[in-house]
């Protein structure tokens, strides 16, 4: 029964299947066509029942399986489709969660921290393994598409501080460091650098970079919120890099408030965020496993909120197409599967690779077929 509801339902999106015990074969009306695996028949069931978590379930559990190259193309193409969409009842639930308030709490102090540790204290070593060598954790800008990992996010990195104007001996905050890349850079053109990140095993890491270079740079494990408290109008500059994804609808104005309360009276600041999700919220599958609490913004919500709060848009948005994001995370998928054999098995397992796998093709296709991008806009106080 399970398996005759799912192909009447591909049918219907122009997705032809032919199932056999141990294979199934999907054709849609694109010309693609992709080859699964069979390992388990209860997938069926989940794909009926799970809506759109099934997919991304189905895989981790390794009830089928597809080559590795074929993973993000297949993803992709059921988004462009709309079978990864959510099903009705999901879109109420969404709705009506988000118009109640429901679940808004992952966003509070204690909700972020538990968050941003389930998603980046997984592992030094982790990161280590598919990021450059600098360990930047967000968008590349591959100005030429030729250029390696390092180089795009060297030069990304270039462009923020360029469009944050620092200068010798400026007091410099960065918002969400990571593991300290871009205030590492600021610090080398003299500034002077604040940083911080609730994951301590980023802090930890950044402190140790910054040491093993000579360099004084301020690291704490802090949230936004708190950190504001005790540091009002203490910054020149404020830097924030794919922070802004992980503070929720509900918080805007308090982020967005924390920044102008942070600057001095003309401080200048920059923000940059992946922009216009086109479900509203984050993929289910994403926010369940991945980031929880996540939810990416609209453009007009790093306008219209900031301004709100006391901020004058000076410049901007500047739009980096998704394409970079998508390189980006091809970069990163290729580099873990190729290092992957080389982490620790019991920390991280078949079961932790097909899900961080399927993470970062199901990202790569987001960002190839919808109307996903990056942007940046930079403030006045």
């Amino acid at each position: 029964m399970f398996q005759h509801l799912v192909i009447g339902r591909l049918a219907g999106l122009g997705i032809q299947v032919q199932a056999e015990r141990e294979r199934l074969r999907l054709t849609f009306n694109t010309g693609e066509r992709f080859d699964l695996e069979v390992h388990d028949q209860g997938f069926w069931r989940d794909w009926v029942l799970r809506g759109s978590l099934g997919l991304g379930e189905t895989y981790v559990d390794g009830k089928w399986d597809i080559a590795n190259d074929q993973l993000q193309p297949l993803i992709r193409a059921f988004m462009t489709c709309g079978a990864a969409e959510l099903r009705p009842l999901e879109k109420l639930y969404h709705r009506t969660a988000r118009a109640l308030g429901v679940g808004h709490d992952k966003n509070d102090p204690s909700g972020s921290h538990r968050a941003s540790s389930h998603h980046y204290d997984r592992g030094n070593d982790l990161f280590k393994s598919f990021l450059d060598e600098d360990m930047v954790y967000s968008c590349a800008f591959f100005d030429d598409p030729d250029w390696d990992l390092e180089m795009a996010q060297r030069h990304k990195i270039d462009v923020t501080l360029n469009r944050l104007d620092v200068f010798e001996g400026a007091r410099v905050l960065d918002m969400g460091c990571g593991w300290g890349s871009l205030a590492i850079e600021a610090a080398q053109r003299g500034a002077e650098v604040t940083g911080f990140a609730l994951a301590e095993q980023q802090i930890a890491l950044a402190r140790e970079r910054t040491a093993e270079r000579g360099m004084k740079i301020q690291f704490e494990v802090a949230d936004y919120r708190t950190f504001a408290d005790a540091h009002l109008g203490m910054f020149d500059r404020i830097v924030s890099v794919g922070l802004m994804e992980a503070v929720g609808r509900r918080q805007y104005k308090t982020f967005f408030g924390t920044i102008s309360k942070l600057l001095e009276p003309s401080g200048k600041a920059v923000v940059h965020s992946i922009v216009d999700w086109p479900f509203g919220p984050i993929i289910p599958w994403l926010e369940r496993y991945i980031f929880p609490g996540g939810e990416v913004p609209q453009v007009n919500d790093m306008i219209c909120e900031a301004e709100q709060m006391g901020l004058r848009v000076e410049s901007g948005p500047y739009h980096h197409d998704g394409f970079n994001y998508a390189k980006t995370l091809a970069h990163w998928r290729e580099r873990f599967l190729t290092k992957y054999p080389g982490l620790d098995h019991e920390k991280y397992p078949e079961r932790f690779k097909r899900l961080w796998l399927f993470y970062l093709a199901s990202c790569e296709a987001a960002f190839l077929g919808t109307s996903l991008h990056n942007a940046q806009v930079v403030y006045r106080r």
